[in-house]
C-alpha cells in the first residue's frame, strides 16, 4: 500500500512532506481551505491554504516563545491582545500569567477557532475561561479603531500572504505601538532568517523607529520551513528583563537558558540585520 503524504511548498527550491494517517477536516470557508490531518509522528496538523500552522509534536516552541517572551520581560500584564491565534495556543499560554485580567483575540475566521476547538483539546479550552475575549474582525480594522490599550499584544498570525500581508507592514506596526501602554511589549511572527531575510530586514528598520529596544529572536519548530520560524520583540523594556521573573509552570520548550539563548543570532544573519 503507498503512502499518502501532505506535502508542503512555500519556495521553489524547498519543501517538506509528513505522512499522513487520516483526513480529519477538509473545508473551504470564505476566507481560507483549513484542513485537519492525522500524520504520524506530529499527531494532529492543522493546515492553511496549504501551509503547516501547527502540529501536536512541535507547537510549544511556537506558542511558548511567541507568548511568555513579552509577557515576562513586561511583568504583570493586566490586558493583552493576540492577533489572529484562532487556534489557541497562544491564549493558552497568556492565560497560565495570574495577572492577566482580559485576553482579547481578534480572528478572521471563526471556524479556525471552532476546528481548532475541536480537535486540539491538548489546548485546555482556554476559550471558556472567563477572561477570554473572541473578537471576530480582520485585525487591521480591528486595530485602525483603536479605542483599546493594552499591556502585551502578540501578533500570531500566518505568513505574509493575501489579507494577511498587510499584518507586515510599517503601517500596521505603527498601529500596534499606538495600542501599547507604557511599559508594554510587541512580539510578532516574523518568519525565517534562512529564507525572509530582505523582509526581516526590513520590519527591523521600521521597529527601530517605534521602540527603544527592538531585537529578533528565534524557535526550533520542526514543521515550520527550515526547521524553525523567529518572532519580532518591539518594547521601552528590555527583553533580558524577562529573565528576572519567575516562569510560569507546566511549559515544555521555554527555560531561562532558552530564552537568553533565543537572541544570539548566526553570524551571516546578525550582519544583516545589526550591520
Amino acid at each position: 500500500m503507498s503512502s499518502v503524504w501532505f506535502t508542503e511548498e512555500l519556495h521553489p527550491y524547498y519543501r517538506k512532506a509528513l505522512r499522513v494517517k487520516a483526513i480529519l477536516e477538509d473545508e473551504q470557508t470564505p476566507y481560507q481551505h483549513i484542513q485537519v490531518l492525522d500524520t504520524e509522528f506530529f499527531g494532529k496538523t492543522l493546515i492553511l491554504d496549504d501551509i503547516i500552522q501547527l502540529t501536536e509534536r512541535d507547537n510549544a516552541g511556537y506558542h511558548e516563545m511567541i507568548t511568555h517572551i513579552p509577557m515576562l520581560a513586561q511583568g504583570s500584564p493586566r490586558r493583552v491582545l493576540i492577533v489572529g491565534g484562532g487556534d489557541g495556543g497562544s491564549l493558552q499560554q497568556v492565560l497560565k500569567h495570574s495577572s492577566v485580567e482580559e485576553a482579547v483575540v481578534c480572528e478572521l475566521d471563526r471556524r479556525v477557532v471552532e476546528v481548532s476547538r475541536k480537535h486540539f483539546t491538548q489546548f485546555g479550552d482556554p476559550w471558556s475561561d472567563p477572561r477570554a475575549r473572541l473578537v471576530i474582525q480582520d485585525a487591521f480594522t480591528y486595530m485602525e479603531g483603536g479605542r483599546e490599550k493594552f499591556d502585551v499584544i502578540i501578533s500570531d498570525t500566518t505568513d505574509p500572504i493575501g489579507m494577511a500581508e498587510r499584518l507586515f507592514s510599517e503601517e500596521f506596526y505603527r498601529l500596534m505601538s499606538a495600542a501599547l501602554n507604557p511599559g508594554g511589549a510587541i512580539a510578532t511572527q516574523c518568519e525565517q532568517p534562512f529564507f525572509d531575510t530582505a523582509l526581516i530586514r526590513e520590519i527591523y528598520s521600521f521597529a527601530r523607529t517605534l521602540t527603544r529596544h527592538p531585537a529578533y529572536y528565534y524557535a526550533h519548530i520542526p514543521t515550520y520551513p527550515g526547521g524553525g520560524i523567529g518572532f519580532m520583540y518591539l518594547s521601552d523594556t528590555p527583553w533580558q528583563e524577562g529573565l528576572n521573573r519567575d516562569y510560569p509552570q507546566g511549559l515544555n520548550y521555554l527555560n531561562r537558558e532558552v530564552h537568553q539563548a533565543a537572541f544570539a543570532l548566526p553570524e551571516f544573519f546578525r550582519r544583516e540585520l545589526y550591520g
